[in-house]
């Protein structure tokens, strides 16, 4: 049976109140575009257009591993890799 696709996004709020965003299109169980925001910081700076990069065409079942792979050798700070993860399937969850 097919899977819902489309585009939603998703939201998770840290204990310190810090906030990560996803906005993404999905095509089945497939990630087709991501895009994430928020109050947090990644350094290097750059690093977030790595992960977005490497978070598309996976399927929701690899997400844990590929950001715990992305965020390997990155400082940061009011983001984690779990933060992410579960933005990313609340998106999932939300999708049209």
């Amino acid at each position: 049976m097919p899977q819902p696709s489309g585009i939603s996004r998703g939201k998770y709020a840290l204990k310190d109140g810090k906030l990560v965003v996803v906005d993404a299109t999905f095509d089945g169980d497939i990630i087709k575009n991501i895009r994430i925001t928020g109050d947090f910081f990644l350094h290097p700076e750059e690093r977030i257009e790595y992960i977005e990069d490497r978070l598309k065409g996976i399927p929701i079942k690899d997400v844990k591993s590929v950001i715990r792979d992305a965020m390997k050798n990155t400082e940061y700070a009011g983001i984690s890799p779990e933060s992410l993860e579960i933005a990313i399937r609340e998106a999932w969850k939300r999708r049209l």
